[in-house]
């Protein structure tokens, strides 16, 4: 929020940027990166940390069961983080054409003139309008957390199939006693156990990563006009002459705001 009252005036001249969009922005995006920010990560950590053992402890028991039950763990990793990447980009996109939250603000703001003209009807109209888009888009969203959820939460049961199936034909084979080869399997499935705990939070997590980068990008973004606390402040004393200045907005540079202006403010 101090980085937006330091940023230049063609900045909030941008549709983008308008006055709803950013206070949508500061209402949202810090409380999605705070869910995150709690006993979820602390959960993963967790997880993570379970799998690492895991792997270790099933390598050295049974090195042909580690190696499958950690490729279906990096198979498992690639296809989380191809949704994962998918719901980004549409959460940006659903960030950028968030025409909601703008109208409400916006018509929240002006509400007694909206009264007065009798527009409530036609400004409702254009609110839900808005607010089925979104609907829609996160309508989609949710189809892909959905997959990951039954992907995720079913994982146990795929590490248990094929774990069991390399483990009896090692056992049958005599490269490993029953005894190695269970312990790398009940290894394996400990993992399968961490990765079901903590796959419940990926949305959250997703949600916080976009979010994060919105935020990040208004804190870091330098206005135009030069830092305000940088450069010298000299004491200015004498008259002051405005001479024909020219201004209009970035967005709009063929309709001008001054023409010509001519200003004098004398000393005192």
């Amino acid at each position: 929020f101090r980085n937006l009252l330091y940023q230049d005036a063609s900045y909030f001249d941008n549709p983008a940027h308008a006055p709803g969009k950013l206070i949508t922005r500061l209402a949202s995006d810090a409380p999605n990166i705070k869910a995150v920010v709690d006993a979820r990560m602390l959960q993963v950590i967790y997880a993570l940390s379970a799998i690492v053992a895991c792997i270790v402890i099933a390598f050295i028991y049974c090195w042909q069961v580690a190696i499958l039950g950690t490729s279906l763990i990096l198979l498992l990793a690639f296809v989380m983080i191809g949704l994962a990447y998918k719901i980004s980009i549409m959460n940006i996109e659903q960030i950028k054409n968030d025409e909601a939250g703008r109208i409400a603000i916006e018509i929240i703001e002006n509400v007694k003139t909206i009264q007065l003209l009798t527009r409530c009807d036609m400004f409702f109209d254009h609110y839900e309008t808005a607010s089925k888009q979104q609907k829609r888009s996160e309508l989609k969203k949710g189809m892909i957390e959905a997959i990951n959820y039954s992907i995720t939460q079913s994982f146990m049961y795929f590490m248990m199939c094929f774990t069991y199936a390399v483990g009896i034909r090692v056992i049958y084979q005599g490269d490993k006693s029953s005894d190695d080869t269970f312990k790398g399997i009940i290894a394996m499935m400990l993992g399968a156990v961490a990765v079901m705990n903590s796959a419940q939070y990926f949305p959250e997590f997703v949600k916080a990563k976009t979010a994060a980068g919105m935020l990040f990008n208004i804190i870091y973004r330098k206005p135009r006009t030069g830092d305000l606390m940088e450069g010298d402040r000299p004491e200015i004393r004498g008259n002051i002459l405005f001479e024909n200045v020219k201004f209009s907005y970035p967005q709009r540079p063929l309709q001008p705001i001054m023409k010509g202006l001519q200003w004098t403010a004398l000393r005192g």
